[in-house]
């Protein structure tokens, strides 16, 4: 994320308006069960027996775990590659 800003910075003021330097700088969101990371060492999501792929006209990755709370936008995706969380479950 320094990378960002850096480039960001040497850019100048007149290159980007301050809403459009937020929108670059904010992390995106993604609806994962409990913190990415608090899992298992070596794990991800994509490892997940919770993972499940929702096809549609593309296929989109979501926590299972979650399912209460997914919207039709992008904000409720995980990714394959995120660390594991703590509910990480293996294949049985």
């Amino acid at each position: 994320m320094t990378d960002l800003r850096d480039l960001l910075e040497g850019m100048g003021e007149s290159a980007l308006s301050p809403s459009e330097r937020r929108r670059l700088l904010r992390p995106k969101k993604s609806l994962h069960a409990a913190p990415p990371g608090t899992g298992p060492a070596g794990e991800t999501c994509g490892s997940c027996a919770n993972l499940y792929r929702k096809r549609m006209g593309k296929t989109y990755l979501k926590c299972s775990l979650t399912r209460a709370q997914w919207t039709g936008g992008g904000g409720t995706d995980v990714k394959a590659r995120d660390a594991a969380c703590s509910k990480w479950k293996g294949w049985k």
